[in-house]
């Protein structure tokens, strides 16, 4: 099969007929344009493998005005001249090794070709070949002028003409724990999957174009560690930096991701483009409720004073509603984030994933209740809801009065609310942009049992599936996977095999016991100091998260005595930010999708863990919930992965050292 990166969505002529011929190639070929703008390059290169390439120019000058038996030079010989003079010195410019040319002469039979070749390309190392030729027989033929490259080479080709898909070292966790002695620099850029997606729909077909009445959208699923941060940031820079009056915004579920994020493209790249912005979704909605209602926000930060009010009111008028308190919160969660405007539309509302039951009588005394905590809330405390927001700016229905955006990316978007897609839509449909989105389909919804489909989009033949990940081993992600599966029964449309041929095989996880939770914070500290002295690898190589089950204030202080108050990273903390290059990552199960690092130890997981396997105690929707949350923190590890724990391990179908 062969790739087109980027897809040649606006070919006519002789391209409509290059790609048919391009497609009969037999086997996996893929074939590149460049797309940086200031940059002269061959028309497109065509790859197999990583290091057989062909460098291919489409010549549709007519042989008459190229006859070199002419008695006047004519300016289509100059310019086939001057093209012929760049496709021979552009291996010279990258000091790499001469590469296979050929040219296809669309206006030319084979003897003019020949003709022109004699006369233009003798020992240039330039083929030329006529139109009919390349139709009738050119699947045949590009295979065999394909030349083997160096890795050299064909790093300082993809380097110079597809910069946008090079991967700063310090962005991934490809890097293995082998020492290398070799004095070369080894550099990294995006597999063609991985490539051609962040390259999707960059323009809109004409004919597109010209009945778009809606945005455009483009979904990637990927298991854990398939690159999907990656293609959505890589994709983001080639828009803002292809569009710069254009606004490009990079929307993340959680604070952690985008600090580590910005924090290691601003190291890599420098300044980012103007007009990129990258910041969680939380904080584009609470700005966009700011200019559009004028007014300062006040949150509430705890569910307390949430609940305290939820409590009073059912005390005085709904004694006998069932569902404990903390369920009715997450009731007028579901409220707000499924935008219902009135009590009518919730009494119909569909509430798959909710987890209990309400019959008519019971919703009508929710739907009381949540008006009037909710209007208590604001009365006494001026606080609102975060989930209120983005329910607040659907239902304005102001959508000109809202920042505006060309282009928005949505980083895991799994974790996404209905309504914040649907204020995603109202932004996107007064400018006719693209929306692009990644998700990992085995991390589950926010709620269980939503579909994109329920959340208003329509990615029918719009979803492209990288099976293949580049993060971690087989032994973590196998081990992930089986406890994934053994607790969870999905759709098989919504679950992702992954592809572990050609994975590295890896060490299964460790689990270390502690005989209690202050022994099993020291016996972190021992398990990150050893990996330091015995790998030799930093501490920026390394991520801890934690649960519930921790002293968040016991383990902060123990680390910072241990490595130093100026090396521990407390992603958690929006005030805080790197004081050293080298700091260990700290953060949140809850806040760690999207984070990655070569090693990850968990700590304090004891509850999530026994509420993954006791299904008695917890219910269906519940243990589905925390088996997911487990999975995504197993497979944040690229080669290791610690679990350090004061209760005995009790999962099942998972294989721990």
């Amino acid at each position: 099969m062969t790739l087109f990166i980027p897809e040649w969505q606006r070919s006519t002529g002789a391209g409509v007929q290059c790609k048919r011929v391009l497609k009969k190639l037999e086997g996996d070929y893929v074939v590149r344009k460049c797309i940086t703008q200031d940059t002269w390059s061959p028309d497109f290169f065509l790859q197999r493998g990583e290091l057989e390439w062909l460098a291919l120019m489409v010549c549709e000058l007519p042989f008459d005005t190229l006859d070199p038996g002419q008695l006047f030079v004519t300016a289509d010989q100059t310019a086939f001249s001057e093209m012929l003079k760049k496709l021979s010195a552009f291996e010279a410019e990258l000091h790499i090794p001469a590469i296979r040319k050929l040219v296809v002469m669309w206006g030319c039979d084979s003897d003019q070709s020949e003709a022109l070749w004699s006369h233009h390309c003798k020992g240039s190392g330039i083929r030329l070949m006529s139109r009919k030729t390349f139709i009738d027989s050119g699947a045949e033929q590009l295979p065999k002028l394909l030349k083997t490259l160096s890795l050299d080479a064909r790093q300082a080709i993809m380097g110079r003409y597809f910069p946008e898909a090079e991967i700063a070292g310090s962005l991934t966790t490809q890097r293995q724990f082998v020492r290398d002695n070799n004095a070369r620099t080894v550099r990294y850029f995006l597999d063609s999957q991985q490539e051609w997606a962040s390259k999707l729909d960059l323009d809109l077909p004409d004919e597109q174009t010209e009945l778009a009445g809606d945005f455009s959208v483009r979904l990637v699923n990927g298991v854990a560690g398939s690159g999907k941060t990656l293609i959505a940031a890589n994709r983001a820079l080639i828009l803002a930096r292809k569009f710069p009056d254009q606004q490009v915004l990079m929307l993340i579920h959680n604070v952690p991701v985008v600090k580590d994020l910005k924090h290691r493209l601003q190291r890599v790249y420098g300044e980012m483009p103007a007009n990129l912005t990258i910041m969680t979704a939380l904080s584009w909605i609470s700005r966009q409720w700011r200019t559009l209602f004028k007014k300062t926000l006040k949150m509430s930060s705890y569910d307390k004073p949430v609940i305290d009010l939820i409590q009073h009111f059912r005390d005085i008028e709904y004694p006998d509603l069932k569902p404990e308190n903390k369920l009715l919160l997450d009731e007028f969660n579901f409220i707000n984030d499924s935008v219902i405007a009135d009590e009518a539309d919730y009494l119909k509302v569909e509430r798959a994933g909710q987890g209990f039951a309400l019959r008519r009588e019971e919703r009508q005394h929710v739907w009381a209740l949540y008006e009037r905590v909710t209007a208590a809330l604001l009365k006494q405390s001026g606080l609102r809801l975060w989930s209120s927001l983005s329910r607040d700016l659907c239902l304005a229905r102001r959508a000109d009065k809202l920042d505006p955006y060309q282009h928005i990316l949505v980083d895991e978007a799994q974790f996404f609310a209905p309504s914040w897609f649907q204020l995603i839509k109202l932004t996107l449909g007064k400018t006719e942009g693209t929306l692009f989105l990644c998700a990992d389909p085995n991390q589950g919804f926010l709620k269980s049992r939503l579909s994109w489909k329920r959340v208003g989009l329509d990615v029918a033949g719009k979803t492209k599936k990288l099976r293949k990940s580049y993060r971690t081993t087989q032994a973590i992600l196998s081990a992930a996977n089986q406890m994934l599966a053994g607790v969870i029964q999905t759709d098989p449309d919504d679950y992702l095999q992954p592809e572990f041929d050609g994975m590295e095989a890896g060490t299964p996880p460790l689990f270390v016991l502690s005989h209690s939770p202050q022994d099993a914070i020291a016996q972190t500290c021992n398990e990150i100091a050893a990996h330091q002295k015995n790998v030799e690898l930093p501490l920026t190589g390394m991520l801890l998260l934690y649960g519930k089950s921790v002293d968040k204030a016991l383990l902060i202080k123990t680390l910072k005595t241990r490595f130093g108050p100026d090396r521990i990273w407390d992603m958690n903390d929006q005030s805080v930010a790197p004081s050293h290059d080298e700091s260990l990552r700290i953060a949140t199960v809850e806040s760690a999708t999207g984070l990655e690092a070569n090693v990850v130890f968990l700590l304090g997981l004891e509850k999530l863990i026994r509420d993954t396997v006791q299904s008695d105690s917890v219910s269906e929707d519940e243990l589905e919930q925390n088996a997911r949350k487990l999975y995504m923190a197993m497979t944040r590890a690229g080669q290791r992965l610690v679990l350090i724990s004061s209760a005995p391990l009790t999962l099942a179908n998972c294989t721990w050292q």
